[in-house]
């Protein structure tokens, strides 16, 4: 007698949308046109006023979906999260798309290595047409090096979860309006594996309506004050801790970088010089426009543009 086969586990996606009538359609097509079935969608709507609830209702009951004013993105995401039923979770921005084949391959990968209780693909960052313009520099998760440089190379969309993690992590912290994502990798990876898998499974969308362009100095503060709490966990390794003095510094240069580029030269310069305080050693001649304040951001418009155009922000 042939023994049953089993259930393919059920993955519930969620979305927290508001006004991106524009693009929601393709995010939702992503997420339908997988060759995986057993999926649960959710579009948490936070009340838009565009086409953005016209264009849900023309999916009728192949998804599910609320809107209703909400406390934020995190917020909704956590909401999407507790009406899941999902033994695998992940999210996927309303400006943002799955690849074919992304859901079958994270869930075969974290069936095949039990031990991993996140895994991560490769993603490209889009236009709004929807053109490739470059990939997001992912690469394999060291938890040291992912905290000594500051760098979030974990692409969001691209990222499954178990749903185990909601018990043994928590939630995302509703109080991070731009970084909950890169806060989560933090804690996450203080007790669990995080895996890389080196395969395409979403793409970033790169619009001037987007977070990661329109509220770059926002992100510096969540920045530190996520630094200043990870550093302050019980279950920080020796390891980690003993890199301390660069990771602050890092993290303070990244912060005056996203400060300096959007025009707060005031926040810039006193992040720069912290970031100098922490690894006083470390040539940073980068930051002498941060220190000449207004001038300083005018000569660096003339020598370079944004670096932060394409997105290179997000987190």
């Amino acid at each position: 007698m042939k023994k049953p086969v089993p259930k393919p586990p059920l993955v519930s996606i969620v979305t927290p949308s508001l006004n991106q009538g524009a693009f929601i359609a393709q995010a939702v097509e992503s997420v339908l046109s997988q060759d995986y079935d057993a999926i649960e969608y959710l579009v948490m709507d936070g009340g838009s006023t565009d086409a953005t609830l016209d264009i849900l209702r023309g999916y009728g009951n192949k998804l599910d979906w609320v809107s209703e004013p909400d406390s934020g993105q995190s917020a909704a995401i956590n909401t999407g999260w507790r009406k899941s039923r999902g033994e695998v979770i992940a999210w996927l921005n309303a400006d943002d798309r799955l690849l074919p084949g992304a859901v079958s391959r994270a869930v075969a990968f974290l069936q095949a290595n039990p031990q991993v209780a996140a895994v991560y693909g490769d993603c490209d960052y889009i236009d709004p047409r929807g053109e490739v313009l470059q990939r997001y520099a992912a690469r394999p998760f060291d938890f040291l090096e992912f905290v000594r440089s500051g760098e979030n190379y974990i692409p969001q969309p691209a990222t499954f979860l178990r749903r185990s993690l909601l018990d043994s992590v928590g939630y995302l912290d509703e109080r991070l309006a731009y970084i909950m994502d890169f806060d989560y990798w933090l804690r996450l990876a203080l007790t669990h594996t995080i895996a890389y898998l080196p395969e395409p499974f979403a793409q970033l969308r790169i619009h001037t309506a987007a977070k990661s362009l329109s509220s770059l100095a926002d992100f510096a503060p969540e920045l530190v004050a996520v630094y200043q709490r990870l550093f302050a966990s019980p279950y920080l390794p020796a390891s980690v801790g003993a890199v301390r003095s660069q990771a602050f510094a890092n993290i303070h240069t990244r912060a005056a970088h996203l400060s300096f580029w959007s025009g707060r030269t005031a926040a810039a310069r006193r992040y720069a010089l912290t970031a100098w305080r922490f690894g006083p050693l470390r040539p940073r001649l980068a930051f002498i426009p941060y220190l000449l304040g207004r001038p300083g951001l005018a000569l660096a418009k003339r020598l370079r543009p944004n670096p932060y155009l394409l997105g290179l922000a997000d987190d």
